[in-house]
């Protein structure tokens, strides 16, 4: 899922940040060799998979996008505010996903959750089709998700924007205190709302073992 890549994604920063700045470097090298190599990674894993899903795909293009502009500017707070793109982009994307034929969180739970498991693969494809209660629990998932990507997002760019120049790398310290607070909030949202959805999977799968048994 989108939101988990960004939150993968911004831990990497955030350690190589702290490292960088703890051995003297200024706040637009701390700020940009993380996200360096964090593109490399993303090219070389690319590679390797021999494809690139849509997912992908928007990932390498928020990265060469937002490096391009750091390096051309050599600006940090440009820098700074890259991390707070990427998550206001994974926050409308996440959203985005409603007006599809589903949202986001159906289909990485089907796919995430399915386990190989023939069962499991028809209960998520018959509760998406057939169980309104089912599409309500993923979209309202979806749409807290995306919410909370977008609030964290105008969150930090706020702290940045606002910050003095001397100010800046509290700023910094402050905006990846943000995120620490968006990766809880998704957490505990996901962790409630997808509640009602997993017992629905989870009944759907039993009954259609019992049908192939019986």
């Amino acid at each position: 899922m989108e939101s988990r890549s960004v939150g993968a994604r911004d831990r990497g920063f955030r350690r190589g940040y702290y490292v960088l700045r703890a051995c003297g470097a200024g706040v637009f090298w701390s700020l940009t060799v993380p996200a360096l190599a964090v593109a490399a990674l993303a090219i070389v894993a690319t590679i390797r998979r021999r494809r690139l899903d849509f997912v992908g795909l928007l990932v390498l293009a928020e990265l060469a996008t937002t490096l391009t502009l750091t390096l051309v500017t050599r600006n940090p707070r440009v820098a700074a505010l890259r991390e707070a793109a990427y998550v206001l982009v994974a926050g409308v994307f996440c959203l985005a996903t409603l007006f599809q034929r589903a949202p986001l969180t159906h289909v990485f739970t089907a796919s995430a959750a399915s386990f190989g498991d023939p069962a499991r693969e028809r209960a998520f494809a018959y509760a998406w089709s057939s169980v309104p209660r089912y599409r309500r629990w993923q979209r309202a998932l979806t749409a807290v998700s995306g919410a909370i990507l977008l609030a964290a997002a105008v969150v930090r760019a706020v702290l940045l924007l606002s910050a003095s120049e001397a100010g800046l790398a509290d700023a910094v310290d402050m905006s990846n205190t943000v995120t620490l607070w968006m990766v809880g909030a998704l957490g505990v949202a996901g962790g409630v709302l997808i509640q009602v959805p997993r017992r629905i999977i989870e009944r759907l799968a039993e009954q259609d073992r019992a049908e192939a048994g019986g």
